[in-house]
């Protein structure tokens, strides 16, 4: 039984600010550092979980920067980490029993939450999937869902964890801390938080084993649409656009196709 691990930072217990990867000031490296440690953290408590629940492997796919610290991992785990990946997902496919999003943060403008963003917070993009608005949550459970891999594991803020469930109902969550502004939340302690993914974790492989958990799809579709907002107006628009593609306006295009994969391909790839 194959899990997929993947990782972000802003939804880890005791991170609260952005992970500044242009700063060589010593104090910025440090607390870097130790952003890193608490990520793999929670990594090696869910690898823990999965393998307790009867996981005969788990494959850890780094999805944050240069954050994954190879010698801190459980040593069960597979690692793909590095730069320019050939997708957004790599290696995930029908192979994998559930998928799993350790550190993931709530979408583009949730009211209250830590680090919310979509993909770039300084773009300030967000976007909607057949009418329904999602964030990074929402695009990994789509591309999942289109594999035919339920994601079975959320973990994050209480912002992110309401997110997941109103989008996977089934859902497993390991709530790590309260958001209460955009840099601040009130936090568990590193041990209460990674018992607590551990936990849900050895339940979401057990119920992935049941299969009570359905790999997610869009209510609408095919033809699938996915629709990109951003606050600054994009001041280098296509000529002529390309096949499946509608900019709407300066701040907007719309993508879309009968295959969700490559819809979604194009989206994360802009």
């Amino acid at each position: 039984m194959k899990i997929y691990l993947y990782t972000d930072l802003e939804g880890v217990a005791g991170v609260d600010r952005w992970d500044d990867r242009q700063s060589d000031r010593p104090s910025i490296v440090r607390r870097q550092r130790e952003m890193y440690e608490l990520l793999m953290g929670e990594v090696n408590a869910a690898a823990e979980g999965a393998f307790a629940g009867g996981a005969s492997s788990v494959l850890l796919v780094q999805g944050h920067g240069d954050s994954v610290v190879y010698e801190l991992a459980d040593e069960r785990l597979e690692i793909v980490k590095g730069a320019a990946y050939p997708t957004w997902l790599p290696e995930l496919g029908a192979d994998f029993a559930a998928a799993f999003y350790v550190g993931s943060h709530a979408m583009c403008d949730t009211p209250g939450a830590t680090l919310a963003h979509t993909f770039s917070f300084e773009e300030h993009r967000r976007w909607w999937l057949c009418g329904r608005e999602i964030g990074e949550f929402g695009a990994f459970a789509a591309v999942a869902g289109a594999r035919g891999v339920p994601v079975a594991l959320a973990t994050g803020d209480d912002k992110l964890c309401r997110e997941a469930r109103e989008l996977i109902p089934e859902i497993e969550t390991a709530q790590v801390k309260t958001a209460l502004a955009l840099h601040c939340a009130r936090h568990l302690s590193r041990g209460r938080a990674r018992e607590l993914v551990r936990m849900a974790a050895l339940r979401a492989v057990e119920r992935a084993a049941r299969r009570e958990i359905a790999p997610w799809k869009p209510a609408a579709g095919p033809p699938y649409t996915c629709r990109v907002w951003w606050r600054r107006r994009q001041m280098h628009l296509p000529r002529v656009a390309r096949p499946g593609e509608k900019w709407l306006s300066p701040y907007e295009v719309e993508f879309s196709g009968d295959d969700l994969l490559e819809v979604m391909h194009r989206v994360t790839c802009y």
